[in-house]
């Protein structure tokens, strides 16, 4: 198959998929980060959602005024970009700095980190464990929202393709490995 073609592609994986709050609408969630005076994290495993919620909130904030300054720290990427200290230098109230990945900070390096946010009217984190921030929502996963994910992407599902169920077990939770063996499985399809 096509890469073009293939259900499971990034970028349409990307622009179908949105992370969904089980319990509140994004309106509800930006209240609910209000309340919690714009600092707060969003916490989960690997593949639950995270980055995705991260990303949707930081464009409805941009939406309501704010300037959203966004870092993502990949695994095992323990220190903060070069340019960050000039970037906080500008920092003001009508800013949040978004952090995907905060648990690659050791705990010095996130103690400076939220020193040079102090300035900005919030910050946002990813984390995989509680406690750098207030809770303000843990992502979590189910075979069966992957189930749901897989129908949307893919309505006329392959019978050869793997059970969901398997994927979900396979990959631990983690739906975006679950969808990436997906898309390999159909990369792999004769044309």
């Amino acid at each position: 198959m096509k890469a073009r073609e293939n259900p499971f592609r990034t970028e349409r994986v990307l622009a179908t998929i949105r992370y969904t709050c089980p319990d509140a609408g994004l309106d509800t969630l930006i209240a609910r980060l209000a309340a919690l005076g714009y600092r707060a994290a969003i916490v989960g495993p690997h593949g639950a959602g995270k980055t995705t919620l991260l990303e949707d909130l930081g464009r409805a904030l941009q939406d309501r005024g704010f300037r959203i300054t966004s870092m993502r720290l990949a695994t095992d990427d323990r220190r903060l970009p070069d340019e960050w200290p000039s970037r906080t230098a500008r920092l003001g109230p009508r800013d949040i700095v978004c952090l995907d990945g905060a648990e690659q900070l050791s705990a010095i390096a996130w103690l400076w980190f939220r020193w040079r946010a102090r300035r900005a009217a919030g910050l946002i984190v990813t984390s995989h464990w509680r406690g750098r921030l207030p809770l303000l929502i843990e992502c979590t996963t189910s075979a069966d929202l992957l189930e749901r994910i897989v129908r949307r992407l893919s309505p006329a599902p392959d019978t050869d393709a793997p059970l969901v169920v398997d994927l979900f077990r396979r990959h631990r939770g983690n739906l975006r490995d679950a969808l990436r063996e997906l898309y390999d499985f159909h990369a792999a399809a004769p044309h």
